[in-house]
């Protein structure tokens, strides 16, 4: 309870201190603004739908650069205006209003192969479609028309608003990347310190990984899916391009700190050098986030010139170990100084920048290929069809409450493909909805009409606020939105409250059935992602082997090969976190599983090492060397084929076997060793 107290404590501080504030106030205006207009015009109806159209694209409206919200405005008004008409015009047919509703569904469900902001736009496309169903618009012309002009009237507010601040999202992205990569460098300072027990560490470094590979991944999208900003680089671009590269070379610098602590403790104990080492640390992350803090840098500098003349009264091997260290520390510290005062050029090659997008698959093969059960997205759209259809049933055929429609909703919204997530949102929506009940019952019968507007208002602003942040909290907005603003439109406020409260029961058991219905586990998968991580690492060492000093194509191959190495450890996070949550992890060879993930990532942090020394020309492996780490690595990958991971089998005995995981193993003690 302290744990989640805390957590929204620091959520609504960094909600009234970050850009959240100014999203969550501009999507509150587009909405409301139309809806008091027409009001007061005396078009009620015309407000209410415009208001909708409003409200459901600005949940489209994810961070990016300006071509990418204008492709998505045009895309979301569309589409929109389509199923809009479509859905009010099958209203007059229930058969005919069941088929279409499922159809849209499974379509706009398949959009995600087209990626995430096409699944957006699916998602709030079949919110609107189940809005429609509720609104049963008598005219479907008209009621297309008022979504339209909606959806226009949000997509100028914030096209405005990008044309206006080109580089906001990208520099709210840099800045999430810049904290995130302080707290990984306090971490790391931890490691020095004797007094801290290392249980967990590692862990702790993977969660951070994790998040700095979707930081470093949104960066790039928004920086480089820009073809036309990339081709005409003009400095202020140029900036934010050399910030983002240096950004992302320091988390391979931050990533070769990781060092064999308990070694290094033993190492240098009674020396001195430790606590030097976790504070000069400490202070390089201080200086990433406040670079021009004089004390900060004044400090820093004293504990350099102490650990500098500590390395040269150390016995010959310590002092050896700690130059290496301060290397590190200074390549960090060059690169936090590049990150805030870069030198940016204007460079005519800034094409082969975009060799770092991630792309999307559009061609008709590529979507092709996903219609099929072993498609993941499929099998959630084929799992959310099946649920609209039983919604549908009880909506048309079993039930006349005016809010059914809620039924629907609630599915659509905490429906995900992950068993664990699907688990998460539907708790966060149960706890949120009776949260938001009671209090929304409270204030109607307290507060005066005025107030209760007010309220429901407040409501839906923070409804945009907690959105991305705590679902909970968000789920306990909106439905104080809903029952207040609906109490007072319609009235009848035990009918609403009782509506709500069994129709969100009801969908979350659905779902929760549904979760076996085209399951969507992630354990079968760990197998070949782990193939996927020993193959890329084995890419991104190979390519490092190859990297010269001050080279640019050698330095441009290893920095895509360690991008794909990064990609492919957090995809296998990502299933090793969700697998977790899933109903077959007690079939799962947990410790086995955690010791691969975790050489894994060693490894790659060892490569990261390795290509530090690489570029000041202090690599030394040997030929026989660099074929003896490649052969375990290929072996590994063998033998991770052949293992059966959902069999709960001893650790011990599988280390009593050759070729498996004492194979698995033994690539990262031969480079470990060098």
């Amino acid at each position: 309870m302290w744990s989640s107290f805390k957590k929204l404590f620091l959520a609504i501080t960094r909600l009234f201190t970050s850009e959240h504030t100014v999203d969550a106030l501009r999507n509150t205006l587009s909405v409301i603004i139309p809806i008091v207009f027409f009001y007061k015009v005396g078009w009620p109806t015309t407000g209410i739908s415009v208001g909708i159209g409003a409200l459901m694209i600005c949940m489209t409206d994810l961070p990016g650069n300006r071509s990418d919200k204008l492709r998505t405005a045009w895309i979301s008004v569309l589409v929109f205006t389509i199923i809009a008409m479509l859905t009010a015009w099958s209203t007059a047919s229930p058969t005919l209003m069941i088929t279409l509703v499922v159809l849209i569904t499974f379509l706009l469900t398949m959009g995600a192969v087209m990626g995430q902001r096409m699944a957006g736009i699916g998602l709030m496309g079949i919110i609107l479609a189940t809005f429609t169903i509720g609104l049963k618009p008598k005219d479907p012309l008209l009621y297309g028309n008022y979504i339209f002009w909606g959806g226009v009237w949000y997509y100028l507010i914030s096209l405005v608003q990008i044309s206006v601040f080109p580089h906001r999202s990208l520099r709210r992205a840099i800045a999430q990347a810049e904290k995130e990569t302080a707290a990984l460098l306090r971490l790391r300072a931890k490691g020095y310190n004797p007094k801290i027990s290392l249980s967990g560490f590692n862990q702790r470094n993977m969660r951070l990984h994790l998040k700095l590979a979707n930081s470093h991944e949104l960066i790039r999208q928004l920086l480089l899916s820009d073809r036309k900003a990339i081709q005409q680089l003009n400095l202020k671009t140029a900036v934010f391009l050399e910030k983002s590269i240096n950004l992302i070379d320091l988390y391979e610098q931050v990533s070769a700190v990781h060092y064999d602590y308990p070694y290094l403790r033993k190492q240098f104990e009674n020396t001195g050098v430790l606590p030097f080492i976790q504070q000069s640390i400490e202070l390089l992350a201080k200086l990433l986030i406040k670079p021009k803090h004089q004390l900060t840098i004044n400090q820093w500098e004293d504990l350099r010139k102490a650990l500098a003349y500590k390395a040269e009264i150390l016995e010959e091997s310590k002092k050896h170990l700690l130059k290496q260290i301060l290397a590190n520390i200074d390549e960090i510290h060059a690169l936090i100084t590049s990150i805030h005062q870069p030198h940016a050029y204007l460079d005519e090659s800034t094409e082969r920048y975009r060799d770092f997008l991630t792309l999307t698959p559009v061609q008709a093969k590529s979507i092709k290929n996903h219609f099929s059960l072993r498609s993941p997205i499929f099998r959630f759209a084929l799992r959310l069809s099946a649920l609209s259809l039983v919604a549908m049933l009880i909506i048309t055929w079993l039930t006349k409450e005016h809010y059914s429609y809620w039924l629907l909703l609630t599915m659509v919204i905490v429906s995900r493909p992950s068993y664990g997530q699907t688990i998460k949102r539907n708790a966060e929506r149960v706890v949120g909805t009776a949260l938001g009940l009671l209090i929304g019952w409270s204030l109607s019968q307290y507060a005066a009409i005025p107030v209760q507007l007010l309220a429901s208002v407040l409501g839906l602003f923070g409804f945009f606020a907690f959105n991305r942040i705590i679902y909970s909290v968000s789920a306990v907005c909106i439905t104080v939105a809903v029952i207040l603003c609906l109490n007072v439109y319609d009235g009848n406020l035990w009918k609403l409250v009782s509506d709500r409260a069994v129709f969100t029961i009801l969908s979350v058991l659905l779902c929760l059935g549904a979760t076996f219905v085209f399951p969507i586990w992630n354990a079968p998968r760990l197998s070949f992602l782990m193939t996927e991580v020993i193959e890329a690492n084995l890419q991104y060492f190979l390519t490092v082997v190859k990297l010269k000093p001050n080279d640019p194509d050698t330095i441009h191959q290893t920095r895509l090969a360690r991008k794909l190495s990064h990609q492919q450890l957090s995809a296998l996070s990502e299933a090793v976190y969700a697998a977790q949550n899933e109903p077959l992890k007690r079939k799962l060879n947990w410790p086995l599983i955690k010791r691969i993930q975790l050489f894994s990532y060693q490894f790659n942090v060892l490569t990261a090492a390795f290509a530090g020394l690489q570029k000041q020309g202090g690599g030394n492996f040997s030929a026989a060397d660099i074929f003896e780490v490649e052969r375990n690595l290929r072996q590994s990958l063998t033998n991770i084929k052949q293992m059966e991971l959902t069999e709960a089998i001893d650790l011990p005995v599988w280390e009593d076997k050759p070729m498996q995981l004492v194979e698995v193993s033994g690539y990262l003690a031969n480079i470990g060793s060098k």
